[in-house]
């Protein structure tokens, strides 16, 4: 079976000292794919990626792994992925349900969180500033998952963490990487969940998380609304 040729060609990969060949990888696909270079419907496939990259299979096989969990493409076959379409209506109601969900586990967490979890919120949001500083907006990206996935856990519920996994995929996770400066509001943003962790009060960090989600989700759409002015054609899906 012959397979079509792709309509994007890829910078190879060199190997980095300090991260991974993998973690470069998936980062160099997550972003081809927010970007638009890979479009809905785009066929992946493991060994082209490979050898476009100029890399083994296995670091592709990594990474399109985590990007599939990311919900940003979809398996087809053993070796074979589609890059996978959001509509508007299924971003707003991600933004929604986020909101809901995420702003209850911020007031859990504020009344459960230990303080060596506080500690590594603090320095996690330090990190990710300093991240944006330089303009890693991928490290940014990783920093601001797993800031959000220490609340979650904080919460001790686990069937709500449960529940906001799976929201946790797709272009709402993404905002940082391809909206200019918003890798800064959020770390600010973070802060004020941050003071009220700290301060023990669940009414302040469900507000906090509610509106930096809400600010998230407003950007977005924002975007997509001035690419649509400018005559974008597929706004949701070019590049910001």
């Amino acid at each position: 079976m012959t397979h079509p040729e792709p309509s994007f060609r890829l910078q190879p990969v060199t190997s980095d000292a300090v991260v991974s060949i993998s973690t470069v990888v998936t980062r160099t696909l997550r972003e081809a794919i927010l970007r638009g270079n890979m479009r809905p419907g785009e066929r992946l496939v493991q060994d082209h990626l490979a050898v476009d990259l100029k890399v083994s299979r296995q670091p592709v096989r990594a990474a399109l792994h985590q990007l599939a969990n990311e919900g940003l493409i979809a398996q087809l076959a053993r070796r074979s992925y589609v890059v996978r379409e959001y509509t508007e209506e299924d971003i707003r109601e991600n933004y929604h349900l986020r909101k809901l969900l995420e702003s209850e586990a911020a007031a859990l967490a504020a009344e459960r969180i230990q303080s060596e979890e506080l500690e590594e919120l603090k320095a996690l949001n330090r990190t990710m500033a300093e991240a944006a500083s330089e303009g890693d907006a991928s490290r940014v990206v990783e920093l601001n998952a797993h800031w959000h996935r220490l609340i979650h856990e904080s919460a001790r519920t686990p069937g709500l963490a449960r529940l906001i996994t799976q929201l946790w995929v797709g272009h709402t996770v993404f905002t940082p990487l391809f909206i200019p400066g918003r890798a800064k509001r959020s770390f600010q943003e973070h802060e004020a969940v941050i003071r009220a962790m700290a301060d023990h009060s669940p009414r302040r960090a469900a507000v906090a998380m509610r509106e930096h989600i809400a600010h998230g989700s407003k950007e977005y759409f924002q975007a997509v609304a001035t690419l649509a002015k400018l005559g974008a054609r597929d706004a949701a899906r070019a590049e910001f």
